[in-house]
């Protein structure tokens, strides 16, 4: 299959490749970008080489997509988001998403994020899109319920991240 381009007014979607290294650490290696991440923060090009490669490494896989989130203007990656833990057998797989801080509060994010639930939605057939965020993470909270998505619950120390267990709250979106 070939990776999908989606496009939107100020922004294009398309496959990562080792080009957009020096955008990835740019804001990688910011503490307050990985705060809610399941990565450490990047201390060197290497690392952003690595999730490239990894993101890459699961759309070869059929396992999602994860796209760079490039502004046209500047030809610039901005962030990236996409689907990871796509089950196809249960017609359902979780969005995640990050940016550049430079570009926080401009609503790019979410309109990346419109044109991946319909990719999603339409062209996966995804039945539910399942989002994890903090608790405290209220700004990728606000973002989701203004897609549509539902809080669906907290989940007491679900995942174990930088040494320690953190809650998950659960929101998801059905395509009904």
């Amino acid at each position: 299959m070939t990776y999908p381009i989606l496009e939107t007014e100020r922004l294009l979607l398309r496959q990562l490749t080792l080009h957009d290294t020096k955008d990835l650490f740019e804001y990688f290696s910011l503490d307050e970008v990985m705060e809610y991440y399941d990565l450490e923060t990047f201390k060197t090009l290497e690392d952003a080489e690595n999730v490239i490669q990894l993101f890459n490494k699961e759309f070869e896989e059929g396992k999602g997509f994860r796209w760079a989130i490039e502004l046209k203007s500047e030809k610039k990656v901005i962030g990236t988001c996409g689907y990871h833990n796509w089950h196809k057998e249960h017609f359902k797989a979780e969005i995640g998403y990050e940016l550049n801080p430079k570009f926080w509060k401009k609503s790019y994010m979410k309109e990346a994020i419109l044109p991946i639930l319909i990719f999603g939605l339409e062209t996966m057939k995804l039945h539910r899109v399942e989002a994890f965020i903090d608790p405290a993470n209220i700004s990728s909270e606000k973002l989701l319920l203004s897609l549509g998505f539902s809080e669906e619950g907290t989940m007491r120390d679900f995942f174990f991240e930088k040494g320690k267990f953190v809650d998950a709250k659960i929101f998801g979106l059905l395509n009904i």
